[in-house]
């Protein structure tokens, strides 16, 4: 009983309410820039969230049983302060912003800070100056499994990467693939009964060697944000996870010898800070001077992305290949592949260029309710998005 009023108590929660609005804000902002790039929406709402109900639901057990069992106390000010953290980092509109390396250190950091820090009337309201070694070992502790919990969420290839076109250098317009995920991960952590009733009336309870603790389900929201041209998505993906596997093992050792020695938390939050940044520096720089691989080319066109749903996706036409032949006939530009498919019939063949640079042939048909142009989104001429910017 004491779990499901937790677990009610979690709708109380304003963070429940915004996690939820800013999922939302997401996939409009995206839409919006779909339609205005491309002349149509690609992926409908929430998908930034698509395949990773596994990863919230692992994740908020294991951090849970985590909480009870080893007794990870959360104070009313360190929850209040997380919710303002999240909020204002989140308003930034930048998804990267709310990794666990983030939210979290900015609210070790003001924890640390503000018992010596004047807040005048507030202070009837929170008390920093109770602040223990325990809360900051348990914020340190929980960055730590949500670090497991991020590096899982951008090695999975279950979500989709949202495809975009930009102004290259050289003045041609050229394509990229955005991958931008977010996961929902409530978890339950312990709040000290005396101060339970600064949130709420009532809360479930129970007590642990004669000290009383109330269940708090917490909501959480882990973001990630990058942009890659020079390689596959798919081939960026893994990098990616790899390095960010790699910062977690390390995160997760530190922690573990800051029960021992308490103020080794600090460095465990400046390894996991430093560590984001450098993945994040390193593959933005590393992508940068690699040549574009979504660009217009001589001789057919390269596919940018699919329509779910689509034709294309029904034929298993991947990004990244290029089309060559539609019917026999070769194909130089986008416009003439949509030519030749209209004047194909109902039947036609492709020839095309897998990513393993061999040639392979699709036989199909276009019904009735099938989209026009087969569903392939590519990077065309200049002419056609001179006016985006």
């Amino acid at each position: 009983m004491e779990i499901l009023t937790g677990i009610g108590k979690l709708f109380l929660n304003p963070l429940f309410y915004w996690i939820i609005v800013l999922l939302a804000l997401m996939g409009w902002r995206r839409i919006k820039k779909e339609r205005r790039q491309f002349g149509t929406k690609i992926y409908p709402f929430f998908t930034e969230c698509q395949g990773t109900m596994f990863i919230s639901i692992v994740f908020s057990i294991i951090i849970s049983l985590v909480a009870i069992l080893v007794g990870m106390v959360m104070s009313f000010e360190a929850i209040v302060l997380f919710v303002i953290v999240t909020i204002i980092v989140s308003m930034t509109g930048r998804t990267s912003l709310l990794s666990a390396s983030y939210t979290l250190g900015i609210t070790f950091v003001l924890l640390l800070l503000l018992p010596y820090v004047n807040i005048g009337p507030l202070e009837a309201y929170v008390n920093f100056q109770d602040v223990t070694i325990i809360q900051l070992l348990t914020l340190t502790l929980l960055m730590s499994l949500l670090l497991f919990a991020e590096a899982l969420l951008v090695s999975t290839k279950k979500g989709a990467t949202f495809p975009e076109i930009e102004l290259g250098s050289r003045g041609k317009w050229i394509g990229q693939h955005r991958i931008k995920r977010a996961v929902f991960i409530p978890f339950f952590v312990l709040l000290p009964v005396g101060q339970a009733d600064l949130v709420l009336p009532v809360f479930p309870y129970f007590e642990v060697a004669g000290t009383g603790y109330s269940l708090i389900l917490l909501p959480f929201i882990i973001g990630t944000n990058y942009t890659v041209r020079g390689e596959l998505p798919v081939q960026a993906i893994k990098k990616l996870g790899l390095a960010t596997w790699l910062v977690s093992v390390i995160v997760l050792l530190i922690t573990l010898v800051s029960f021992y020695f308490p103020y080794v938390s600090i460095i465990a939050f400046l390894v996991a800070i430093i560590g984001k940044e450098w993945i994040t520096y390193h593959f933005k720089k590393k992508d940068k001077y690699k040549r574009a691989i979504f660009t217009p080319l001589d001789e057919g066109v390269k596919v940018l992305a699919l329509l779910p749903g689509s034709p294309a996706h029904r034929l298993e036409i991947k990004v990244g290949e290029t089309i060559k032949k539609v019917n026999g006939q070769p194909i130089k530009t986008v416009n003439a592949f949509y030519e030749a498919l209209q004047n194909s019939g109902a039947f036609f063949k492709l020839d095309i260029i897998d990513l393993q640079g061999e040639v392979r042939f699709i036989h199909s048909a276009l019904y009735e309710e099938d989209h026009h142009e087969l569903g392939v989104i590519f990077v065309e001429s200049q002419s056609k998005y001179e006016d985006i910017e």
